[in-house]
């Protein structure tokens, strides 16, 4: 099974505690896609000449991810500013994140034809990146599994009105809201095309399958040991991906999914090996 995302890589910055690391949705999904089991898993993105290319394309090999495509262009890598709770939650503050080169990076022809050669083709839609989105779903060579991270579905609009549009393109979506989402979500699983994820953070996550929902608690995790948050969601789906893909059955990959996010949350940053400069 091959693997390729699309979309971001970040300078993820904890300003409080004076700490920088590599992030960004795409590249935390290949690394932990990486991580559990894939055998060829390849990031397509855009890191500018700040110095922070180096730091991931040296997460990446590490990693054992393909950066063949992680192109640079002149300005900053994209940023996040990342706020951490006393309980390790992670927050965004408003106005936190630049999205530096990635505003004006376009997928060429090259990184087009790359997609193509993959099994799966995963990227996040959000509005910073959505430009990116669609010609990577595009892109996906006839059955090839298209994987899409709406992370809080806020910049689809209002009551989720924009979903129908992404659902209609990929084969696994994934969104990270409570019971209400799940409600909304319940009577267009019925005919969506796509498998449809939900995840609840610590009161754990859904899928829904036909009008049909499945559950799985979240992994249990001492309080003195949650030390960051930040790419829990990245990395459950990675291992979602990774088993449902595979083959194995829903319930079993949304168990992965919540055994991978609960190791993530024992260490700083999203990623095991996360680059630094």
């Amino acid at each position: 099974m091959s693997i390729v995302a699309v979309g971001e890589c970040t300078r993820d910055r904890y300003a409080a505690l004076g700490v920088e690391r590599v992030g960004g949705i795409s590249l935390n999904f290949a690394v932990h896609a990486r991580g559990c089991g894939a055998p060829n898993v390849a990031l397509v993105t855009c890191a500018g000449t700040d110095g922070w290319g180096s730091a991931v394309r040296s997460a990446l090999a590490r990693s054992g991810v393909d950066s063949s495509r992680v192109h640079t262009r002149e300005g900053a890598t994209a940023s996040q500013l990342i706020e951490l709770d006393t309980d390790g939650e992670r927050r965004f503050p408003p106005g936190g994140y630049n999205p530096g080169v990635l505003s004006a990076f376009a997928l060429d022809r090259g990184d087009l034809a790359f997609i193509g050669e993959h099994d799966v083709v995963a990227a996040p839609y959000f509005r910073q990146v959505a430009h990116l989105f669609r010609p990577a779903m595009q892109a996906a060579r006839p059955g090839a599994r298209r994987v899409v991270d709406l992370l809080d579905g806020e910049d689809l609009g209002p009551d989720l009105a924009g979903i129908d549009a992404v659902l209609d393109v990929a084969d696994l979506a994934f969104i990270s809201s409570g019971e209400s989402a799940v409600e909304r979500l319940a009577s267009r699983s019925l005919h969506a095309r796509a498998l449809i994820v939900v995840t609840h953070g610590a009161r754990g996550c859904s899928a829904l399958a036909a009008g049909r929902r499945l559950f799985e608690p979240a992994v249990p995790v001492p309080a003195h040991e949650q030390v960051d948050t930040t790419g829990c969601g990245d990395a459950f789906q990675a291992a979602f991906t990774v088993a449902w893909t595979a083959g194995a059955p829903i319930q079993n990959a949304l168990r992965a999914g919540a055994q991978r996010a609960a190791e993530v949350v024992r260490y700083l940053g999203a990623i095991p090996t996360a680059g630094r400069l």
